[in-house]
């Protein structure tokens, strides 16, 4: 293996990798642990390598780490086997996601764009503005919140949403019935 490598594998490497391939895995690399070796090194030009910003390009969503149209970002919100809320900095139900699957949550279209207070019961929605301030001000990152939902154990959990500088941008509601998990560690 090591004659292949150092006569065939790595002289293909050289001859074909440019020198923006070998930096971007220089770059990759530090994601991850060192094999053989105490640290990988650091060069310094890929060091300096950054992620783009957030953008959209024609009909793509450019992010630091990939790119989707619009329907493929939809399609793959709505696979994530758990109903989503996104509420942006000023309390207001921005989106959610159209799961398949029964949701435990009724979240009518006419909430869009309305402040989130007033989608939850009167005797919740107390917990919910507490819990939202303190993601808000950073007090907590999340708060889960575990119930019996129709008859099935149901986890909400309330995420700060920030962004790269750490400032918040919203609170994303994830709500997934755990019924998958029950009956896994029943069969256990």
């Amino acid at each position: 293996m090591v004659y292949k490598e150092r006569n065939i594998l790595l002289p293909m490497c050289a001859v074909t990798f440019s020198e923006a391939d070998w930096k971007q895995m220089s770059f990759d690399l530090q994601d991850y642990d060192p094999c053989f070796t105490e640290e990988f090194p650091i060069w310094d030009e890929a060091a300096e390598i950054r992620r783009p910003e957030p953008s959209i390009q024609g009909d793509e969503v450019r992010f630091p780490v990939g790119h989707m149209t619009a329907k493929q970002i939809n399609a793959v919100l709505d696979t994530i086997p758990m109903e989503i809320s996104f509420i942006d900095e000023n309390d207001i139900n921005r989106y959610f996601n159209q799961q398949q699957e029964k949701k435990a949550f009724k979240r009518p279209d006419a909430a869009l764009d309305r402040e989130v207070y007033f989608c939850h019961p009167a005797r919740i929605e107390p917990m919910v503005r507490a819990v939202i301030t303190d993601l808000k001000a950073g007090v907590r990152d999340s708060e889960d919140v575990w119930m019996m939902k129709n008859g099935r154990p149901t986890l909400v959990r309330y995420m700060a949403v920030r962004d790269a500088d750490g400032s918040y941008v919203g609170t994303m509601e994830a709500v997934q019935d755990l019924s998958f998990a029950e009956k896994h560690f029943r069969e256990m």
